[in-house]
């Protein structure tokens, strides 16, 4: 077997400054393997034909080189242009996958100067063991820099957002690792072994033995060895359109997902190379990264787990997920996971339980230390699963990041979360946190903040003042349900006085 060190590593990567780097790959039976970064040199021996070493902690660098050697075969393998900065675990399904070709700022963000110091990249999208072997991905597995409009197409769009906030404020290279899959569910990225340990969980994985005790192994088996086609002309301009967000609403009211070909494929069917398998992403993608050494981890995702009817446990699946990637990594590592956007669909495609699923988003964010909400209720779009605005995303949890991961005080980063409602005469007075310089309200609020009695709608008038919203009406005296942007879809009319909207919440008065 050749000198390889895994996949992740190459040109052009970036390193995580200032902790241990570990380095690891393959080689022949009983080599050597030597391995040089500046002035650091590290001799191991490989166990069965595999070598790891850990290099002490370097400071920031722009450009560095690694060589790794073996003692056995002579081979030699030369790293240029490696950076030493910040670097982030970006992961989720589609909305966290969703490149900058599709935003709506590309066209001008295509524009912004050259920053070779800001890269990324993109572990290929594998589901079993063996597929990445087999099947190409040409545009996956290297380090891109931020360069020409071929390159920049191809980041993440919210990861890269949140990181030139990142190159901006901390003036380092940052590198960005994006490792998702669109149409997946957290069970799939979570070890076994802890899902396992959840009675809660138990139903995803009831489900997948179920599915599996019905798949016709034969057909299923055929279907995963065909070989998939280069995608047409047609095919690509469809996808592209269908990523812009240009069908609308009678397009969805129609759509029968069975007819496209990709969900009749294995991997999306219950199954071992299922893309939907508990643990088959944990294991053949994600396990395939760590212990590279980071920051911490991005995460988006959700509106999987809302399809499949698993709202009711996403904050148990949370919790086990965060709780196997830290173990994974062994170190405690910042999360922030974006809530899901405002979203209504029509059909097959139609939302079910997106306001839930944001509290569970809140409850693991306050049951876990070191988790962080980001609240987009600004920037859904009604028939849209896939909102182009993802540059309002990325900056914000850029803003978010650099207050909580790096100190920055001087940012109004976070959203404002509703504290209490009481009554005070014939007001009613609400109260929160992270207001900034006061609350502002922007579009109509009445059509999203909502006051029940009996559930017969009590009407308002509305106030800020500072940090609180103040309600006046004739109200009755009995109790009162006050319910804020508690739906599939919205459009957040509130705000702070740094234009972060207020998260959605239920509170009785």
């Amino acid at each position: 077997m050749k000198l390889q060190p895994a996949l992740i590593f190459g040109e052009h990567m970036v390193l995580q400054r200032d902790k241990e780097i570990s380095i690891w790959g393959t080689c022949a039976e009983n080599d050597t393997v030597t391995l040089r970064l500046n002035d650091q040199l590290v001799e191991t021996q490989a166990v069965n034909g595999e070598w790891k070493v850990t290099l002490k902690p370097e400071k920031a660098n722009s450009r560095t080189s690694m060589e790794i050697s073996s003692r056995l075969t002579k081979e030699k393998i030369c790293f240029n242009d490696i950076a030493i900065g910040e670097v982030w675990l970006a992961g989720g399904q589609s909305n966290m996958e969703f490149i900058m070709k599709y935003d709506f700022d590309f066209e001008t963000t295509k524009t912004l100067p050259d920053d070779e110091l800001l890269r990324s990249f993109t572990y290929p999208q594998v589901a079993y063991r063996g597929l990445l072997e087999d099947n190409a991905h040409p545009e996956q597995g290297y380090w891109r820099l931020w360069k020409d409009e071929k390159d920049r197409q191809y980041f993440s769009a919210v990861a890269t957002y949140m990181a030139m906030i990142l190159r901006k404020k901390l003036d380092v290279p940052v590198g960005i690792i994006s490792c998702n899959w669109g149409g997946s569910p957290s069970a799939a990225w979570t070890s076994r072994e802890e899902l396992e340990k959840q009675e809660a969980l138990k139903k995803i994985l009831d489900w997948h033995e179920e599915g599996c005790r019905n798949t016709d192994w034969y057909k299923y088996y055929n279907a995963s060895e065909v070989k998939p086609q280069p995608v047409s002309d047609e095919q690509k301009a469809f996808n592209d359109r269908f990523m812009m967000g240009e069908f609308g609403k009678e397009f969805f009211e129609n759509f029968d997902p069975s007819t496209l070909p990709v969900l009749d494929y294995a991997p999306y069917n219950p199954g071992p190379r299922s893309v939907v398998r508990p643990s088959g992403l944990y294991e053949n993608m994600l396990c395939k990264i760590a212990p590279y050494s980071i920051k911490g981890f991005l995460w988006y995702q959700g509106e999987d787990d809302d399809a499949r009817d698993w709202y009711d446990i996403y904050d148990v699946s949370m919790k086990t997920m965060i709780g196997s990637w830290r173990k994974l990594w062994n170190e405690e590592l910042p999360f922030y996971q974006i809530e899901l956007a405002p979203f209504k669909g029509v059909g097959a495609t139609a939302a079910k339980k997106y306001d839930l699923m944001r509290h569970q988003q809140e409850k693991v964010s306050k049951e876990l230390k070191d988790v962080f909400d980001i609240c987009i209720l600004d920037a859904g779009e009604e028939y849209n699963i896939h909102p182009r605005h993802k540059k309002i995303v990325g900056e914000r949890l850029g803003r978010i990041v650099m207050k909580h991961s790096y100190g920055d005080d001087s940012l109004i980063a976070d959203c404002p979360r509703v504290i209490k409602a009481e009554r005070d005469n014939k007001d009613i007075v609400i109260s929160f946190e992270n207001t900034a310089g006061g609350l502002t309200v922007k579009g109509d609020l009445k059509e999203y903040l909502i006051l029940s009695h009996n559930d017969e709608t009590v009407d308002y008038y509305a106030r800020t003042d500072g940090n609180k919203l103040i309600l006046n009406g004739d109200f009755p005296q009995e109790k009162l349900m006050i319910r804020f942007c508690e739906s599939n879809y919205c459009i957040d009319p509130l705000y702070n006085s740094e234009g972060n909207p207020v998260f959605g919440f239920t509170l009785e008065v």
